[in-house]
């Protein structure tokens, strides 16, 4: 395997909007879950943000980015989406 960069830029290839989410994450509902294949060619799986669940379509531009989705307190687990 060779290291691979990818600019963050893609299309959404699939999706599902979750109603029912698992714990932790009740908070966020309904939310898009998303496989983008990106314009390098990998497909990576995130969640899509900023945009009405009912608004994303398949070969729809997006664009990558890294946010703090919550923490578990000062030793705990941060959980990050993009």
């Amino acid at each position: 395997m060779e290291p691979l960069q990818l600019c963050g830029d893609g299309e959404v290839f699939s999706f599902s909007i979750v109603h029912d989410a698992a714990e932790g994450f009740e908070m966020q509902v309904p939310y898009v879950l998303a496989l983008v294949k990106t314009v390098e060619g990998p497909m990576l799986t995130g969640q899509i943000v900023d945009v009405d669940p009912a608004e994303v379509e398949i070969g729809m531009p997006v664009h990558a980015m890294f946010r703090k989705l919550r923490e578990e307190g000062r030793a705990g687990v941060i959980h990050y989406g993009y």
